[in-house]
């Protein structure tokens, strides 16, 4: 019954006993000690990240052999989960599947309230989730992002307004659903409204009841209410205490508001009763900073159960021999809370019978109902599939959306274009959009890793168009693409540097009759600091680079860019967060 409420994580495991918080040796494959602590818990499921995955072989065969094991055994068939929405997150390697572009560049295509991309982008995520053996996708985010300073959610959101953004989930969901993905709707009840990462703290919203009915709940509320609501839904490592102010003992002897995930009367009232929720609850990972840095893995586990959660994601990282030991020691400590009581057996059983139904609705072991070989045989044939990176063109080009300067556009044929991009691999994706266009262009361009030193001037001489790219807040160094100096990534300028180095380059532009184009490419709320040194503004909502499946950086943002700055491109998009601008001069 314990194992069935559980999905672990496979990251990494060491053999050899390495500590585990140095070890690094990625699961690619079905190993003995692996294969033991899968079937003598009755692990009910498991989650793959990107460590986890080299090809498409590998990852067809270690999905099989992994629902092969547990039939071997009599066990349930597993949840195999992985968290592919697309844009930021998407754990699959470029090489092998299309990411997309992301949540909040559908919502620029929302116009008119068209689900369109919704619906194509979560149909093609879902069959390719089918062809490698997932039956779960994390997905989609639903946090209804009202906070311009979220460093977590930001483009994972459809957008700033509740009903939009339940518009484009609902459409997400039925695309995965109708397809036998089981979709996770998440962040309940809503991490759109943070100033802090649940991965590294633990955050607050101080909203009052109103605002959050009205704003965080509205997706979750509407999408219950659909004619095909999701079978999961996530909780999420953060305070409401409009919702829940109850104050819970941490394991450093202190106390703390409730997180959403702990919550009884969030999870149970609100949810389930109030809301009327009746697919599966779970939680998000367990081993996160919001959770693991105030609770023990036993205290959280016990906690989230009897506040009503059905699956624990990632309860405890378990890395080596003694991890396992110690994961059977928090088991020990989840039995006695139910000999004692703290915890509701019936309770507990029928959660555990809810899983095994929806296991046998969704077909969770039908991956091993044909042949290996032929399993093989289709996802090598189909992926990466044509028909996706087409798709993930036309929500690129879709999604562009001018925020000022239209009637500017496009821009001349045969001109000197000085570039100022994130890093290396978006200056070469740009340059081969640029290059594709064909239209007589000299281009040269530059990171903003670092600044240079002194007052050298990255403008090329002659230079007719400058064209600056930010992504703001920052992306991490492992989202670079690779092409960058771990010097340079780990001396890399802040972004207040880098903004006030950007500004007064595009300002020195403008005074020598220099055309400015700036792009953010992230959440374009960065477009009202540069407005006044811009001449043209094109928002793309997304900044995926594909280092791995072209001879050069390629993608489909950049594309789309090029094509919207020196094409005579019909533009569609409108961008689904507030942006304010000054008065055109």
């Amino acid at each position: 019954m314990l194992g069935q409420k559980m999905i672990l994580d496979l990251r990494y495991y060491c053999a050899d006993d390495t500590p585990a918080a140095q070890c690094c040796t990625p699961v690619t494959r079905l190993t003995d000690p692996i294969k033991k602590l899968l079937v003598s818990n009755a692990i009910g499921g498991v989650i793959l990240f990107g460590q986890n995955i080299e090809n498409t072989r590998q990852l067809v065969t270690l999905n099989y052999e992994l629902q092969q094991l547990m039939q071997q055994h009599d066990l349930p068939p597993l949840f195999i989960a992985i968290d592919q929405e697309g844009g930021r997150v998407a754990r699959i390697p470029d090489h092998m599947a299309t990411r997309f572009v992301g949540n909040m560049a559908i919502g620029a295509t929302h116009s008119g309230y068209q689900t369109h991309f919704a619906a194509q982008v979560g149909a093609s995520i879902a069959e390719t989730l089918n062809l490698l053996g997932f039956n779960i996708n994390f997905a989609p985010s639903v946090d209804v992002n009202s906070n311009p300073l979220n460093p977590v959610i930001n483009v994972r959101s459809y957008g700033e307004a509740g009903a939009q953004v339940a518009a484009l989930g609902d459409a997400t969901v039925k695309a995965l659903q109708s397809r036998q993905i089981i979709s996770a709707l998440k962040h309940f009840p809503g991490h759109g409204d943070t100033h802090t990462d649940s991965h590294s703290g633990l955050p607050r919203v101080n909203a009052n009841l109103e605002q959050i009915l009205r704003d965080d709940l509205l997706p979750f509320i509407q999408l219950i209410d659909s004619d095909a609501p999701p079978q999961m839904i996530m909780t999420a490592h953060i305070q409401y205490p409009a919702l829940d102010d109850t104050r819970l003992a941490t394991r450093d002897g202190g106390d703390t508001v409730v997180p959403a995930t702990l919550s009884e009367k969030i999870l149970t009232g609100l949810l389930r009763n109030k809301l009327n929720y009746n697919g599966l609850i779970v939680t998000d990972a367990m081993d996160m900073a919001g959770i693991a840095q105030f609770f023990s893995p036993a205290q959280a586990l016990i906690q989230t159960y009897a506040a009503g959660a059905d699956i624990a994601l990632m309860p405890f990282s378990i890395r080596n021999t003694a991890d396992t030991q110690e994961f059977e020691r928090i088991q020990q400590q989840v039995m006695a809370a139910l000999n004692q009581d703290v915890l509701s057996r019936s309770q507990m059983q029928a959660s555990a019978r809810h899983i095994l139904q929806v296991k046998q609705q969704y077909h969770a072991q039908r991956f091993i109902a044909r042949p290996l070989a032929q399993r093989l045989q289709a996802a090598q044939a189909q992926l990466p599939s044509a028909h996706n990176r087409q798709l993930e063109q036309q929500l690129a080009n879709a999604a562009l959306t001018v925020l000022q300067g239209q009637s500017l556009l496009p821009l001349a044929n045969n001109q000197h274009i000085s570039a100022i991009m994130p890093d290396t691999a978006r200056c070469q994706a740009l340059a081969g959009a640029v290059s594709r266009l064909d239209k007589g262009h000299t281009f040269a361009c530059r990171h903003s890793l670092q600044l240079p030193a002194g007052k050298s001037s990255p403008l090329s001489a002659p230079t007719d168009i400058l064209l600056v790219a930010d992504i703001s807040p920052p992306h991490t160094a492992a989202e670079t693409g690779g092409m960058d100096s771990l010097a340079i990534l780990r001396d890399r300028s802040s972004q207040t540097q880098r903004h006030q180095w950007l500004k007064q380059i595009m300002q020195q532009a403008q005074e020598q009759g220099i055309t400015t184009v700036f792009a953010p490419l992230r959440a374009p709320y960065i477009a009202s600091e540069f407005a006044p040194v811009s001449d043209i503004i094109l928002a793309t909502f997304g900044y995926n680079v594909d280092t791995t499946s072209h001879k050069t950086p390629h993608g489909a943002v950049f594309e789309a860019l090029a094509s919207g700055v020196f094409t005579d491109m019909a533009f569609s998009g409108t961008s689904p967060v507030s942006v304010r601008l000054p008065p055109a001069k």
